[in-house]
């Protein structure tokens, strides 16, 4: 079958960007041919070895190009295809995989962003998908994302399904923090055996609140901290930089740019700082659990339920409160309390079903795509997994997954 994929921008780094790329990967390993359309594609360190095609765009603006591409996507892609798949909100997709928050849901609750072109143009592009009577089937990441959907556009349940984590298999490391190769990692990042190194991760420096962490470090003369995901000459890091600048700590701060070693940082560090303003999964924090570093988080982000439930940290609730952020890290101050948080992690790591959400999305792919296919290209889909069933209820081996399917065949 060939099924095309459509991406706003592809560059190294960004979660959706991964779990675009590997969910292509796994469908061709499948056998089907895969074609990605992008409108933006940056970095050599993307590994990409399927056809990917950019589409010209003149726009300037982020909605601007936005909805450019979703329109041209939509041209380039129409009959031509067995499935069509948006990793962002696009147009007359077939199924969309949706891993940010929704734009109409917040101008609901703000009437007045009603007025600015960007939220205009976003909810326009999220109607096509969420509207009632709509076809395309819709894949979230969180169960908050989910809700907010639903609240806003009274989407059919039955055309919204949650994901279960797509962390990546190769990013689970946690044999690296004994046997002396968390020593020998932290020289290569020339940190001292006895430093309390502090971890951030990401692309976006404000949403994941990278400036609530230099404000602290001064607080704390001991700790290091290191920046996966950026240089300090980034654009978008330029600001962080100044900051750090202003608060006398640039040389405690270590930018490490774009990181696919992810464990091995991990083992160098002893706690991950990710205060962020809104993450709808936040990978990261899966990632440090199961490498065995603590966690210090905030209830914005989807996956922090996991940090909870594994006892790996501390998850800060409601409202930020700087004082409370502060009191959190004054807990992984302590080693031993570091030694049972890590524990923790890498026990519910081993127990979890964390690495699977790609596995199923890629096979719900191939099944709507067989489906369309063999009904002549009918695309009302007669199946989709249970609107409210667990996680559990999934029969996951090897990296296959079984999916409980309902509804007429």
């Amino acid at each position: 079958m060939h099924i095309a994929f459509g991406i706003g921008a592809l560059f190294p780094g960004g979660g959706l960007q991964r779990d675009c790329i590997e969910i292509a990967r796994v469908v061709r390993d499948a056998g089907h041919n895969v074609v990605i359309y992008t409108a933006r594609l940056h970095g050599l360190a993307i590994n990409l070895d399927f056809p990917v095609i950019v589409l010209p765009n003149s726009k300037k603006t982020n909605h601007g190009r936005q909805y450019q591409f979703a329109v041209e996507f939509m041209r380039q892609t129409s009959g031509r295809f067995d499935l069509v798949v948006g990793f962002d909100k696009l147009l007359g997709l077939d199924v969309l995989y949706c891993a940010d928050a929704s734009f109409y849901y917040r101008l609901l609750k703000r009437p007045y962003l009603h007025l600015l072109p960007r939220y205009r143009t976003y909810s326009r592009l999220e109607r096509d998908s969420f509207k009632r009577g709509q076809k395309t089937q819709i894949m979230v990441l969180s169960q908050q994302q989910r809700m907010e959907y639903l609240g806003a556009w009274q989407t059919e349940r039955t055309r919204v399904v949650e994901l279960p984590p797509t962390l990546a298999y190769d990013r689970c490391k946690p044999e690296y923090r004994v046997g002396g190769i968390r020593e020998q990692l932290r020289r290569q990042f020339s940190l001292e055996s006895n430093a309390w190194v502090w971890l951030t991760i990401g692309v976006q420096p404000r949403t994941k609140g990278l400036d609530r962490v230099l404000r602290a470090l001064p607080y704390f003369p001991e700790a290091r901290l290191l920046i996966a995901g950026l240089n300090g000459n980034d654009a978008a890091s330029e600001r962080a930089a100044k900051m750090a600048q202003r608060l006398g700590i640039s040389r405690r701060v270590i930018w490490l740019g774009h990181r696919e070693d992810i464990g091995q940082v991990c083992a160098a560090s002893d706690v991950l700082m990710h205060p962020a303003r809104y993450d709808t999964t936040g990978t990261v924090i899966l990632e440090a659990l199961v490498n065995g570093l603590p966690v210090i988080t905030t209830s914005a982000c989807g996956y922090a339920k996991h940090v909870h439930a594994a006892g790996a940290g501390i998850v800060l609730k409601g409202a930020f409160d700087f004082k409370l952020f502060l009191t959190a890290i004054k807990d992984t101050a302590d080693a031993e309390r570091r030694t049972v948080y890590s524990e923790a992690g890498i026990a519910y790591g081993r127990s979890g079903n964390l690495c699977h959400g790609r596995a199923l999305a890629a096979q719900m792919l191939i099944g709507f795509a067989e489906h369309k296919q063999h009904n002549a290209g009918n695309i009302s889909f007669p199946w989709s997994i249970p609107p409210d069933a667990e996680i559990s209820d999934l029969e996951i081996s090897d990296n296959v997954v079984s999916l409980p399917l309902t509804g007429r065949r």
